[in-house]
């Protein structure tokens, strides 16, 4: 049976104060002298918030894109390009669908819309 020292301090969930034993395994883990080498140890003594707390004290600063957003794409497809984009766009599509400009044994995928009767089902 462990032994009490009335003069350890009380611990947060139990009545009294800490057995003398693990009062002092407390004092021999929180040893600097036995942490091991690189060990990253947390001297703030800040405790951190809870999620609500979190969303509480971050509320009204997400940005659309940001990490966690259902859709960074959204932002994009929102930007309308110029009619002149459009007409660039277009003609550019056109100069590469034209036939004349394929390369020599180039793939033609004719799936989908394009594809032609006698390949079809």
């Amino acid at each position: 049976m462990a032994t009490y020292d009335e003069s350890a301090e009380p611990h947060e969930h139990t009545e009294g104060a800490v057995p003398a034993d693990i009062q002092a395994e407390r004092e021999r883990r929180l040893d600097p002298d036995n942490r091991p080498a690189n060990a990253e140890v947390d001297n703030t003594g800040k405790t951190l918030p809870t999620v609500e707390e979190f969303k509480e004290l971050n509320a009204g600063e997400d940005v659309e894109g940001a990490a966690g957003s259902s859709d960074p794409g959204a932002a994009f497809r929102r930007i309308q390009p110029s009619e002149e984009e459009i007409a660039e766009i277009e003609a550019e599509r056109e100069r590469r669908l034209d036939p004349a400009n394929r390369p020599a044994n180039a793939e033609v995928d004719y799936t989908g819309e394009n594809m032609p009767e006698v390949a079809r089902d």
